[in-house]
């Protein structure tokens, strides 16, 4: 067991590595064809994060290892940030604030396949965000301030979600505003009512 969680943690240094040894440097943004140099590159890069998610991250998820991770791939992740799903893509286009708090199963990536095109797009998250469990966010969405993504809810691409405002369903649309801020030093998830609606994480 030891000899798995030091392969597992090495993967960390490994993989990061390899991003600039394969070429895979990360996602690009834009518009490509399947059969592109950027393609290429938004898939060897994204293989690289399969490789750890279906080996290890299980083992780290809501730990400061996953967010390591993350990090070394070239996603911004701020303070206190929890990170409980595997489903994450293109991290080096992903921004996420202090004290924000990503539920499980939650599917986070910043490309689509549309009409035989790759389309990607920053995804930005704000401080104090509650995304609940098996939500999913997509390209272009930008996410304010304490605001909260419902369980289940789907953002479609480039949704823009203000501070405080609560978003659910499919597609989410907003169905109302967070009743209170989250406490000073306080998970945001903790305390939450349902008409908060973020749900489990």
């Amino acid at each position: 067991m030891a000899g798995y969680f030091v392969f597992g943690l090495t993967q960390i240094v490994v993989l990061s590595l390899a991003r600039w040894v394969t070429f895979a440097f990360g996602t690009p943004v834009g518009s490509f064809p399947f059969v592109s140099f950027a393609a290429w590159r938004w898939a060897s890069f994204n293989a690289l994060t399969l490789v750890f998610r279906f080996t290890f991250v299980n083992w780290v998820r809501v730990t400061p290892f996953l967010n390591l991770f993350h990090r070394a791939m070239g996603m911004k992740l701020g303070a206190r940030v929890q990170i409980n799903t595997a489903v994450v893509a293109d991290q080096n286009l992903i921004s996420v604030g202090d004290d924000t708090v990503i539920g499980g199963d939650v599917t986070l990536v910043a490309h689509v396949a549309e009409r035989g095109r790759l389309v990607t797009a920053p995804v930005r998250i704000g401080r104090d965000v509650t995304i609940g469990i098996m939500a999913v966010v997509l390209p272009g969405c930008e996410i304010g301030d304490g605001a909260v993504i419902a369980a289940g809810a789907v953002l479609s691409k480039g949704a823009k979600v203000g501070p405080g405002e609560v978003w659910a369903g499919v597609p989410a649309r907003r169905v109302g505003r967070r009743s209170r801020a989250p406490r000073k030093g306080a998970s945001p998830a903790s305390g939450s009512s349902p008409r908060d609606g973020g749900g489990a994480i």
